[in-house]
């Protein structure tokens, strides 16, 4: 009696989430079974990154600290003065001076100072390449440096007799001098002296290289490094790192020192400038005091006079007085005009001379001119190129046309103040020609000596104001600490670089199993089996020794045998009894095992006493005949052409207990005798006399004619085949066998590695590769069909088409 049992809708949907989640513990397990992997790849990971640690150099943090004074304009309104001429107010000195001091021009004085950093002195090891700097055992001395030269590896070698071999890093410049110390060495490439110093040594071999001011800039520039020691603190830190700290610490104090010089020096410009202008004055004035003097001298003495009466001295009191006036009115004057010449002219020689210095307090004009000083002295440290020139220019440019603005307005009054005392001179003129005509003369003449001495004594006061303001001057910003090593910036790289190869060498052996997981086409343990279709999964069959189709008979006891057992007595749960069982057992491809099961479930069967038959349908490329040590005389195929009788294709043998019917001559139409209504009747002829059916049919997968044995039987095996079946033709040969018989196949995984031969993961299955296998495809047309082997895998020697299936326990 048959019993059809259709998976209910829960186990469906059971199956379906099955397939559908992520098994994070059987993922974890696979991974761990490749521990091996691991092991080799931290191995190798942590001997790649000791040879790296090998070429660890430490990095050094040289730093030295300034404090930068914040001083603005000398005149605190302006900010308010300048509003509406376009300057930006908001310009502080402090960022400036952190602009001043990453200048070019500065850097390049900097590296200039400091001679020994135009030569780098290299030692090479096996993992390290260090610049020794001041430790070097020699100094070369250039003289001339080809443009060639700079950035050239050269080799010494520092013989035991005192010898100096200089050659080249390239060979090909064949390029060789012989020299000692002292010695000048004069080259196509350089000119120089090599001297020893107190580290010199008898032997010993390095480099050195040429550096151009250029290259030493770039490369400082690109280190240097500015931060205010805290939040609103105008403590300015200067530092560098790099693996020669005391070449860092010489770089930084130079630039502390330049960058106060340069700061002083432009403090002193102003002064400079103001002083030259009053000596260019003193120098005409001197010569017409002379004039003068010697005119009132030689009056006097001719004419036997000495002083002038009571009333001609008011008037010339008056007319010193207004001579004063006239004075300060033409040195306001002059004043404009030197500024207006400057404004045009000579805006690249040097700051503006303040109006103070001249006596000058008017405090639109000097704001405007201290401001235009501390604009050209900004912009003078910047490069064309840099973002704040363009801003600066276009501030001077506003400055200057305030100053104009000031300069006419200034222009207006004054021709007020001339005409007034023009008017006054003029009152006194004609008091003046009421003297007595030799009186007038000396008036005149004294007159005109005082002016010219008055303005002498002026300028010289002015002349030793700007020397002591100049001798007085201090740079704003103070050196709070010199440069000095604080740490070892990379200290921690060993570490990290351990830890990068180790998570490497852990990563890649990961990203290869997960690969070979992800690309692994063959079905390999009970889950992946499970997970290829809705069909349940009845029984695994561990991996045999031995050959024997009937070992279950030989090894009763064996594990192999009771994995059979089970199996069978699921099949009796399925089908609903103990005897009258016809099973057909299937697979996806040739060399799945089928075979090999079918004549050991029928030994199995056997072993229980009641009759049973082993039936070899499987006639395009039958195979029962060869594992049984049979010819393939006659057969099913015989009996379904009426060649013989039922009878004569019975056959039973003394070593075996069941009977065997062969498949007989292959025929070149097997899928319409596998159909036909007498193969029909013979099943279920030898299904009434014999309790136990077993059916070794073609493979589904590839050949149809198992789909017309699966309803004339009570269940359908279908082997799967560890690390022999492919997962998705199967997964595909299942799916439609779903659709069409759901109800009768059962899926049996076979030939399982035992745990020696392979590691544990998953549902307690072991797995590997130490077994060999071929198999074939089927072939259609008439007469004979074509076999071809896929190849075999795995290692030792194997027979081609040969199942070998054993356990630990096998013999």
């Amino acid at each position: 009696m048959e019993n059809n049992i259709t998976p209910a809708p829960s186990q469906t949907a059971q199956f379906e989430e099955e397939k559908s989640n992520f098994d994070l513990m059987e993922w974890a397990l696979k991974i761990l079974s490749y521990w091996y992997l691991f092991v080799i790849g931290a191995v190798i990971a942590f001997g790649v990154a000791m040879l790296q640690n090998r070429k660890w150099i430490p990095q050094y943090l040289s730093s030295g600290t300034i404090i930068i004074k914040e001083y603005g304009p000398s005149y605190g309104g302006s900010s308010v003065l300048m509003q509406g001429f376009g300057v930006d107010a908001g310009y502080k000195n402090v960022n400036n001076q952190v602009i001043m001091l990453r200048g070019y021009d500065l850097m390049c004085r900097v590296v200039d100072s400091l001679p020994f950093m135009h030569v780098d002195y290299i030692t090479q090891g096996r993992f390290k390449t260090r610049n020794i700097y001041r430790n070097t055992p020699i100094l070369v001395e250039p003289s001339r440096v080809s443009p060639f030269a700079y950035g050239m590896m050269f080799h010494v070698e520092i013989q035991e007799d005192g010898t100096l071999i200089i050659t080249t890093k390239d060979k090909d410049l064949n390029f060789r001098v012989e020299t000692h110390y002292g010695e000048p060495i004069k080259t196509d490439w350089f000119d120089c002296v090599i001297m020893p110093t107190d580290n010199m040594v008898r032997t010993g071999k390095l480099y050195f290289r040429f550096r151009d001011s250029a290259s030493l800039v770039d490369d400082f520039s690109s280190r240097l490094g500015l931060n205010f020691v805290s939040d609103g603190s105008s403590v300015l830190q200067i530092s560098l790192v790099s693996e020669t700290p005391q070449r860092d610490c010489d770089f930084i104090n130079m630039l502390c020192k330049c960058f106060l010089e340069d700061n002083l020096n432009r403090k002193n410009d102003v002064a400079d400038n103001s002083i030259r202008f009053i000596n260019q004055q003193l120098e005409l004035l001197q010569q017409s005091l002379v004039v003068s003097e010697g005119a009132m001298t030689d009056f006097r003495q001719e004419n036997k006079f000495v002083d002038v009466g009571s009333y001609a001295g008011t008037l010339m009191a008056k007319m010193e007085s207004y001579d004063a006036q006239e004075m300060s009115l033409n040195l306001k004057e002059t004043y404009l005009n030197y500024l207006e010449n400057y404004i045009k002219t000579n805006m690249e020689e040097g700051g503006v001379a303040a109006p103070s210095s001249l006596g000058l307090n008017e405090p639109m004009l000097m704001t405007l001119v201290q401001q235009l000083n501390d604009l050209r002295i900004q912009r003078g440290e910047l490069s064309e190129k840099n973002v704040y020139y363009a801003k600066y220019t276009k501030d001077i440019e506003n400055v200057k046309e305030a100053i104009n603005e000031v300069v006419r307005s200034m222009r207006a009054s004054l021709e007020i103040e001339k005409k007034d005392l023009e008017n006054r001179y003029a009152q006194v003129r004609k008091d003046i020609k009421n003297l007595p005509e030799k009186e007038l003369q000396m008036v005149a003449i004294e007159r005109n000596y005082r002016i010219d001495d008055n303005y002498y004594t002026f300028f010289l006061q002015k002349r030793a104001e700007a020397e002591i303001q100049k001798a007085s001057n201090m740079p704003d910003n103070d050196i709070l600490d010199k440069a000095r090593t604080t740490s070892v910036t990379n200290g921690s790289q060993k570490r990290k670089t351990t830890t990068r190869y180790l998570l490497i060498g852990l990563i890649i052996p990961l990203l290869l199993v997960i690969l070979s997981e992800l690309l692994n086409n063959k079905v390999r343990t009970p889950k992946e089996a499970e997970r290829l279709s809705d069909f349940r999964l009845i029984g695994s069959v561990r991996h045999a020794k031995s050959e024997n189709p009937t070992l279950v008979k030989k090894n009763p006891r064996s594990s192999y045998a009771e994995m059979l057992r089970s199996i069978r007595t699921r099949i009796e749960f399925i089908v609903q009894r103990k005897t009258g069982i016809s099973v057909t057992i299937t697979s996806t491809q040739s060399g799945d095992g089928k075979t090999f099961l079918s004549t050991n479930m029928a030994a199995l069967y056997a072993m229980t006493g009641k009759p049973t038959i082993l039936i070899d349908l499987d006639i395009r490329k039958p195979n029962v005949h060869e594992k049984l040590g049979l010819d393939n005389a006659q057969g099913v195929t015989n009996y379904l052409i009426g060649e013989c009788s039922l009878e004569d294709i019975i056959e039973h043998h003394d070593a075996f207990d069941f009977d065997i019917v062969r498949a007989g001559t292959i025929p070149p139409n097997p899928g319409e005798l596998i159909r036909s209504e007498k193969l029909t009747e013979m099943l279920q002829i030898l299904k009434e006399r014999y309790e136990f059916v077993i059916i070794d049919s073609s493979p589904i997968g590839q050949v149809p004619d198992a789909y017309a044995l699966v309803e004339q039987t009570d269940i359908t095996l279908f082997v799967i085949r560890c690390m022999q079946t492919n997962k998705y033709f199967a997964k595909n040969t299942l799916q439609q066998l779903s659709v069409d018989h759901s109800d009768k196949i059962q899926l049996i995984l076979s030939d399982i590695p035992t745990e020696r031969r392979g590691l544990r993961y998953g549902k307690g299955y072991g797995y590997g590769y130490g077994y060999g296998y071929g198999y074939g495809g089927y072939g259609y047309g008439y007469g004979s069909y074509g076999y071809g082997g896929y190849g075999s895998y795995g290692y030792g020697r194997r027979k081609k088409n040969s199942y070998n299936y054993y356990s630990d326990d096998d013999e």
